[in-house]
Order: C-alpha cells, then sequence, then structure tokens
C-alpha cells in the first residue's frame, strides 16, 4: 500500500501540460482512420519504446524496489503487433536513446511509461472498434499487463515513494520524467505529416 508521498502528486502536476500535450501529439482519431495509419503509429511508437528501454535495461537497482524489469517492456508488444500487421521493424526509424545514469533517472523515465499503460486500456478499445485489432493480434501494446494494469501501476507509484526520499531524488525524477515527455512529444511531431 501506497504510504504517502508528495512525489506522486508532484510528478502528476509537474507534467501534467507535457502530459496534454502528448495525448495532442497522439491525434488517435486520425492515427486509427486506417490500418496503414495504426502500423505507422506503431511503427513510430516502437522508435521510441525499443531504445529507451534498452537505455533503461543497463540500469541496476530496481529489483531493490520490487521492480522486474524484464515484465514491463512495451517493445516487445509492439514488435508483435508490427509483425501481425506484416511491417518490419527494421523499417521504421530508432529515436536516439536519452543517457540514463542513474535509477533516479530510469525510474523517472519509466514513470512516463507506465503511465501511458493506462491510457492504453481505453486505446485498445478504440482499436478493437475501429479497426478490429485484439490483444491476440495487432493490439497487444495497447493491452499491456491485460488485467494486471492496476497492479502494476500500483506497485510502480509504491516503489517511485520508496524512492523519492530526499529533495535530489524527487528533482531527479521529475526532471526525467519532463525530458522524456519532450523527447516524446518531438519525436511524434518530427513525423506528423508522414503518419
Amino acid at each position: 500500500m501506497i504510504t504517502s508521498g508528495r512525489i506522486l502528486e508532484r510528478l502528476k502536476h509537474d507534467t501534467a501540460a507535457h502530459h496534454a500535450a502528448a495525448e495532442q501529439q497522439l491525434d488517435l482519431d486520425n492515427r486509427l482512420r486506417n490500418s496503414a495509419a495504426y502500423a505507422a503509429l506503431l511503427g513510430r511508437l516502437y522508435g521510441f519504446y525499443q531504445p529507451l528501454e534498452t537505455a533503461l535495461g543497463r540500469v541496476d537497482g530496481y529489483e531493490e524496489l520490487g521492480i522486474h524489469f524484464e515484465e514491463r517492456s512495451k517493445a516487445l508488444n509492439l514488435a508483435k503487433d508490427l509483425a501481425a500487421l506484416g511491417q518490419a521493424i527494421g523499417s521504421f526509424p530508432l529515436c536516439p536513446a536519452p543517457r540514463v545514469p542513474s535509477l533516479g533517472d530510469a525510474l523517472g523515465r519509466m514513470y512516463v511509461l507506465e503511465g501511458a499503460t493506462l491510457g492504453g486500456r481505453i486505446v485498445s478499445r478504440m482499436v478493437e472498434a475501429r479497426l478490429g485489432y485484439t490483444a491476440e493480434r495487432g493490439g497487444a501494446f495497447f493491452t499491456n499487463y491485460g488485467d494486471r494494469v492496476g497492479a502494476m501501476w500500483t506497485a510502480f507509484r509504491s516503489a517511485l515513494v520508496q524512492f523519492a526520499t530526499t529533495p535530489e531524488t524527487e528533482q531527479q525524477l521529475v526532471a526525467a520524467a519532463t525530458d522524456t515527455f519532450e523527447r516524446f512529444n518531438s519525436w511524434l511531431a518530427s513525423t506528423r505529416e508522414v503518419l
């Protein structure tokens, strides 16, 4: 159970504008208009997630906070979805990965990825209704964790509270989360007209 921890409120507050910008950049009405646009979106997301997850995977210390990093990978489901849609992952550009020098930096970046999984539940329903893709075929990314999404989010939030014990560790988390949102928004915006 999460005890206290102003870090959760601070992360939500300090990244709110970036989160809103990300939702605007996703432009789901446009990107779910047909299978080709959806595949292009998945390819763009893979290009962001794969290098970032590779960088995050090089950091030590997750286990001490109860986080099993491998089970939180989203790039694997993106690759699975792209394969189901007949797309080769090698045909999509990769975003330059940020430097991830510490566990605090990694957790701040993961905050963005883990939070996006919550919204994925809503998107998965849209994907199935509009395009017919399900978790079993073409929609695995947006259904990450399945019925465990709430428990996974709660466990991650608990890890953030456990980690953020000083003003310095709080600032690490917020700075990394903010930077990740900015990188994500720039990455989507840079090819908006192509998608």
